[in-house]
């Protein structure tokens, strides 16, 4: 089991640096290396699903045994290093996979506006961070979409990459951020991706499966330490998730929304919690993701030392 100074490091180093410029960025290589091979691998917008799903799945596999192989040899080459450089050096590496403080960048951004009143700048900025049009939204739907993204983002972002790399090492950190941005690239739900992303949005699903569950619990066990109702948040967890179209999301968005006493809309699609939201109770969320974060930690370094 990987040294829990490793990842205490790991969440230091991306709170303090944030993301890598785009040129070093692993993630960003990783993109790339997905896009070449869907140049190479491609889609028929529909055409020939059967073709479609089998290159699609080349791309993601490809994809997903170079990034795995790579990781687990720099693993091997880093593990190998005089300590504590070794861990310097792993950390600075899983803090890589994490995204904690460009999601809250990002997030906070259009609650900023709102805050200072400035609706149609939260609307441009809120746009960065959703894929539904935002030109006409008013403010408690920007502060909604903002939230829906931080919340949705606690497992995707952040507990997801440090709960496999607890498992799995490094390998499994990069992996985890590969089928991410497999789904994000290629997971969509139109003509030229339906069949072809078919096999990296499920995978996504998969490993999302238990951090989406882990992170919701989170939220219900720290909710008094960001002023929210345990009680509520329970409720959400249990009778609220599957309102939302995806299999993990909505574990983190009811919650934190009935935690809170917010609620949480998507016009046309979904509706989570039942209380007005504003930028006091917005601010919490914040809280709410750094309560979750530091008790995964704390709780994993304490099942660390009895094991």
């Amino acid at each position: 089991m990987l040294n829990p100074i490793i990842l205490f490091l790991a969440v230091i180093f991306d709170r303090v640096i944030g993301e890598l410029p785009e040129k070093i960025h692993p993630t960003v290589w990783i993109g790339k290396l997905i896009a070449f091979l869907e140049n190479i691998f491609k889609s028929t917008n529909c055409k020939n699903k059967y073709r479609d799903f089998l290159f699609g799945s080349i791309t993601t596999l490809t994809t997903l045994f170079i990034v795995g192989f790579t990781a687990f040899f720099i693993e091997k080459y880093v593990i190998l290093l005089p300590h504590p450089l070794n861990y310097i050096i792993y950390a600075f590496l899983l803090s890589t996979t994490i995204g904690y403080k460009s999601l809250f960048d990002f997030c906070r951004k259009p609650i900023e506006y709102i805050k200072n009143g400035d609706l149609e700048r939260a609307r441009e900025a809120v746009q960065h961070i959703v894929s539904r049009d935002t030109s006409k939204l008013d403010e408690e739907h920007v502060l909604s979409a903002a939230i829906e993204s931080l919340s949705e983002n606690i497992s995707d972002s952040i507990i997801g990459a440090l709960f496999y790399a607890v498992i799995f090492g490094l390998p499994g950190a990069f992996l985890y951020r590969a089928i991410n941005t497999l789904d994000a690239m290629i997971g969509y739900k139109n003509e030229k991706y339906l069949w072809y992303g078919k096999l990296a949005a499920r995978l996504d699903d998969v490993v999302n499966f238990i951090p989406s569950r882990i992170s919701g619990l989170l939220l219900i066990i720290t909710a008094p330490f960001y002023k929210g109702s345990v009680k509520k948040a329970i409720y959400g967890f249990l009778k609220e998730a599957n309102r939302v179209s995806s299999p993990n999301s909505g574990y983190t968005m009811a919650t934190l929304a009935n935690a809170l006493n917010i609620t949480l809309e998507k016009i046309g699609h979904y509706k989570l919690g039942n209380g007005k939201i504003d930028v006091e109770k917005s601010l919490k969320a914040f809280m709410a993701v750094d309560c979750v974060v530091i008790t995964f930690l704390i709780v994993y370094a304490i099942i660390w030392m009895i094991l």
